[in-house]
């Protein structure tokens, strides 16, 4: 199904004894139903212009395609020289044609009505384009219409007849327009805001629904590389060119994503992930560090009970003293890798900011295991993350000292790029 969406501006149906915008759409792509929008002032007329009124709209569409149903919509319209005035309307009944007609291809006569009216709908189309095709007709003449005649109710049936006489004879002035350049200042803007937001994956999606986009395949081939490490949690390829470290690399790949995320104040999945990176940390540093202390059993870290005797003595003091029991089958996490450091460095660099992660552990436990909210305000909670959050960054550069400031920049470096590139 086909439809027609006309708003009907001063010099409608004819001029010049030739079709108008709205005649010439319908003569040449025969809508099943046009809509009409008039407001109510051009709809009285004025001392200037005839009320449209008196014109019979459904026999003037009908002697051009027989089978066009017309409906009209008459509006009062405050503020008739208004841009902002005819946006919600037109988008109210626009909106209900489409839940009327859902399969119907709808097309908009951006030349028929006011300048204001016109520019709308340019709008309507560039933000909801979907199943929408925008028509723009020339004039008769192929220049201004200044000075042209306009239609008179009173001749409509003479004028009527001889307009279909010459325009039968007559090419389209028809052109579906794209508004590209529109489209695209909008979708720019749209992008802009998601680089900001670190939004990728909605990026992707809305240049895939663009024919065409300035750098359009320069971006996506970018964003798709991007966002395919990020969903699979395979480390860019900047980071393993440039360092060898395996661990290293792993460590800094996963901090940029939770500092990414920190930065689209996806705070629940920030308190979740901080604990998981720093057990990666720590875990490393004392391997290097306390080597022996820590044994595995199919990949699972375990405490060695044949590690140092004293150690073992005072890690058992310490567990007494905090009520717990001391069970050589617990997997190793944060809580021990904290205890651990209690007795190892306890004025060190690392327990210090182990302590911050230590702060939110409670929080994160219950967002993580119970599936409770995380109330931000409650307790300092939000500021305690950001703490935890820095202390992450602190506690990978203590252990891996050899990574450059620089590569902890990495998004905001795409950012620019992607910038750059629009």
């Amino acid at each position: 199904m086909r439809i027609l969406f006309s708003p009907i501006g001063n010099t409608d149906p004819w001029r010049n004894d030739r079709d108008g915008a709205m005649l010439n759409i319908v003569r040449h792509y025969k809508p099943d139903l046009t809509f009409l929008f008039f407001t109510e002032s051009i709809w009285e007329g004025s001392d200037k212009v005839a009320p449209h009124r008196l014109f019979n709209w459904e026999e003037i569409i009908k002697k051009v395609s027989n089978k066009t149903s017309v409906e009209c919509m008459i509006e009062k319209i405050e503020d008739v020289n208004g841009f902002d005035s005819y946006k919600d309307i037109f988008h109210k009944y626009l909106v209900d044609l489409e839940n009327r007609y859902p399969d119907a291809e709808f097309l908009l006569n951006v030349t028929s009505g006011t300048p204001q009216m016109e520019t709308t709908l340019c709008l309507e189309y560039i933000t909801y384009p979907s199943h929408k095709d925008c028509i723009q007709v020339t004039t008769p003449l192929l220049a201004s219409n200044a000075n042209t005649k306009y239609a008179n109710p009173e001749d409509q049936e003479i004028d009527l007849e001889i307009v279909n006489i010459e325009e039968s004879k007559s090419e389209s002035r028809c052109q579906s327009i794209s508004i590209i350049s529109f489209r695209e200042a909008m979708i720019r803007n749209q992008v802009k805001s998601l680089i900001e937001n670190y939004d990728y994956e909605a990026i992707l999606w809305l240049l895939d629904a663009q024919k065409s986009f300035y750098n359009g395949s320069r971006i996506r081939s970018r964003l798709k590389e991007v966002t395919k490490n990020i969903k699979t949690h395979e480390v860019f390829p900047s980071i393993t060119k440039k360092y060898r470290n395996n661990d290293l690399q792993k460590a800094l790949f996963h901090f940029l994503l939770l500092d990414m995320r920190f930065k689209r104040r996806d705070i629940a999945e920030v308190l979740i992930r901080v604990k998981s990176i720093t057990e990666f940390v720590v875990e490393k540093y004392l391997n290097r560090k306390y080597v022996g202390l820590i044994k595995y059993t199919k990949g699972k870290p375990y405490i060695n009970l044949f590690y140092n005797p004293k150690f073992m003595s005072d890690y058992h003091n310490l567990l007494k003293n905090e009520n717990y029991k001391f069970d050589e089958r617990r997997l190793l996490s944060f809580p021990a890798y904290y205890n651990f450091f209690k007795i190892l460095e306890p004025e060190g660099r690392l327990i210090k900011k182990m302590s911050c992660v230590n702060d939110i552990n409670g929080i994160r436990n219950d967002v993580a295991h119970n599936l409770e909210n995380l109330n931000l305000e409650k307790n300092g909670n939000e500021e305690k993350i950001v703490k935890a959050v820095r202390a992450v960054k602190e506690m990978i550069s203590i252990v891996f000292p050899e990574i450059k400031q620089d590569d902890y920049e990495y998004f905001t470096k795409l950012n620019k790029e992607l910038k750059e590139l629009l």
